[in-house]
């Protein structure tokens, strides 16, 4: 389900797709959101590319990335 970020998935917890905890939605901004990221470690390359990410410490989300939101998770499509 694709929709813009809102003030309500501040602080929400973003999932992969087999429900691996990434990180906390830090700041929302229409069609993207910052993510604080957790542990490098338990990302895998491929979800890394998916996202676009580095490795710096917060990083953007995008609104075509998420599969499904609910009351505390954001959850990430499944990668290609």
């Amino acid at each position: 389900m694709v929709r813009e970020f809102t003030e309500d998935d501040r602080s929400k917890d973003v999932v992969t797709a087999e429900g691996d905890r990434v990180g906390t939605i830090r700041e929302v901004n229409g069609d993207r959101a910052t993510v604080d990221r957790d542990d490098d470690s338990s990302l895998t390359d491929k979800v890394k590319d998916l996202l676009g990410w580095g490795d710096d410490d917060s990083n953007e989300l995008r609104t075509e990335h998420v599969d499904s939101y609910d009351e505390g998770r954001v959850r990430l499509r499944r990668s290609p």
